[in-house]
């Protein structure tokens, strides 16, 4: 019967993490000082939301583990948007960098540690408009900027 056309099929991928995926990210804030960004390379959110990116999870795992081995680091969690300039109406970006903050602190980081700020569109890395879809996902990003080390 047709009910068994009205279905939903739920895939899992599984992603392999790569060991020097967290290397690179303690290199560069070992190599960072207070009042630098670092911005964090394959952490991207879908179109228009705060929905992590299936393959942003290692990155998370990645800075949680950088924030547990420094526990002197103390963060601003920075969130941007894509595709406009103009006013973030449903301030997605901040809604970005708080979900980056809440994962940190469900997976236990003091909150004295972190703090989170929207940029909006004000400081995309490729001009808006955007030409390509890489172009927009890389304008959809989360930057960190190191307070205290």
């Amino acid at each position: 019967t047709q009910d068994l056309n009205r279905r939903v099929d739920v895939y899992f991928a599984y992603l392999i993490k790569e060991e020097n995926i967290t290397k690179k990210l303690d290199e560069e804030l070992d190599a960072a000082k207070a009042g630098e960004k670092i911005k964090l390379k394959n952490l991207n959110f879908n179109g228009g939301t705060a929905v992590f990116k299936s393959h942003s999870y290692p990155v998370l795992k990645d800075l949680l583990q950088t924030m547990r081995s420094n526990p002197n680091l103390k963060i601003e969690i920075q969130g941007h948007i894509c595709c406009y300039t103009e006013s973030d109406d449903n301030d997605v970006s901040a809604k970005r960098a708080l979900a980056v903050y809440n994962y940190l602190i469900k997976s236990g980081i003091d909150k004295k540690r972190l703090k989170y700020k929207s940029f909006g569109g004000s400081q995309p890395i490729y001009a808006i408009p955007e030409q390509t879809e890489e172009e927009r996902e890389a304008n959809r990003r989360v930057e960190i900027l190191i307070l205290e080390k």
